[in-house]
């Protein structure tokens, strides 16, 4: 089910964690389903050296199987995303629906730091800042 927390001011949304960790976590990019139009998602490092990466990736299509329709009776249409060759992710357009949008993959880093993902609508830019601690996150 989805989670029904998210960082950012909307339509898009990162959830998934309440804290994040340099070697990797389950990330959810949730889109409002007032928003139908196309989205790019792109990351980027705050301060430091500029040289840290935050990357996304998909999850293999086995592991999204049975949450898809586990997804769908709670009212979330789970979305594949394509990849730019500058890095990030690319959200398509849908038809206009109820339903709300979610991209379920992995958000990591290659280290501590202070990140963010700019996300780009038709109309609109929306910047989602996150802390990522080192290592593991703990267990439980």
């Amino acid at each position: 089910m989805a989670p029904n927390y998210g960082a950012g001011v909307g339509p898009v949304y990162l959830s998934g964690q309440d804290s994040w960790y340099a070697f990797g976590q389950a990330a959810i990019l949730m889109v409002d389903a007032r928003y139908s139009g196309p989205l790019l998602v792109r990351t980027f490092q705050l301060g430091g050296d500029g040289k840290s990466a935050v990357a996304l990736a998909d999850f293999p299509p086995t592991d999204n199987a049975n949450v898809a329709d586990k997804e769908r009776q709670h009212g979330v249409n789970l979305i594949p995303a394509a990849h730019p060759a500058g890095g990030g992710l690319y959200l398509g357009p849908v038809a206009p629906s109820s339903f709300w949008r979610a991209w379920i993959g992995d958000l990591a880093t290659d280290g501590p730091g202070c990140f963010g993902l700019q996300v780009d609508g038709d109309v609109f830019t929306e910047f989602i800042v996150l802390e990522v601690k080192a290592g593991n996150p703990p267990p439980g």
